[in-house]
């Protein structure tokens, strides 16, 4: 599948920093694309790739910076807490592209709403913790030639053509109610509706309020 906001170059170099590992792009930048809209940073207007790699995200940046061309990598930063690299690449062509490189993990969320336990974890691990079914789709980048292959293990591509918002699971707003919050605005900016079940479940997590965690308290 082309991708085509982000240049062929990236592409391959990405593939290839990979070294063997398998390497995806998912969330935005694949639901977009499947839109035909290009996924870009609210911010800056950049495109902007959102990477799960089955290895350690540091690992991939370094290898990246072999693989493009020379001063292609003009900033990035590590959050070694979350497993996570950003970084920001201009190409020859003067394309410049936003990435977050995320190491592939697990979540369990054993009290509602707190902090998730997080562990590593492969890629379907990784598309299972997410949010809705259109953002649960990845895009596995090859090494050879840019090819890719689409791997959507809940049905995503359905929901997008019907421009529908399904939770991935019964309990997703109890572990973090944040989502609805993405829901309203993915509904405002894409013209998308709550599926039936999803609609239920918001209404019962909002009647199930407050819960033993408050606004404040300190993390776990």
């Amino acid at each position: 599948m082309h991708i085509p906001s982000v240049p062929l170059v990236l592409i391959q170099a990405l593939g290839q920093a990979a070294d063997g590992a398998r390497l995806a792009l998912v969330g935005g930048a694949v639901r977009d694309l499947l839109l035909h809209r290009i996924h870009r940073d609210p911010w800056r207007g950049l495109p902007d790739l959102d990477l799960v790699y089955e290895a350690r995200a540091i690992d991939l940046m370094s290898r990246l910076q072999q693989a493009l061309p020379a001063g292609s990598v003009c900033s990035w930063r590590e959050h070694g807490r979350f497993g996570t690299v950003e970084a920001e690449v201009v190409l020859p062509d003067c394309q410049r592209c936003l990435l977050d490189i995320a190491s592939a993990r697990c979540e369990v969320y054993p009290v509602a709403a707190e902090n998730p336990r997080v562990s590593p974890g492969c890629l379907e691990d990784d598309l299972r913790r997410r949010d809705f079914t259109v953002n649960a789709i990845a895009l596995l980048l090859l090494q050879s030639d840019g090819d890719s292959v689409l791997l959507d293990p809940f049905h995503g591509q359905d929901d997008l053509s019907q421009r529908c918002l399904r939770l991935l699971h019964a309990s997703s707003l109890l572990d973090d109610p944040t989502r609805l919050i993405r829901a309203a605005r993915y509904s405002a900016r894409l013209g998308f509706e709550l599926a039936d079940s999803s609609l239920r479940q918001s209404l019962s997590v909002m009647a199930a309020w407050p819960w033993a965690w408050q606004p404040g308290d300190s993390p776990q």
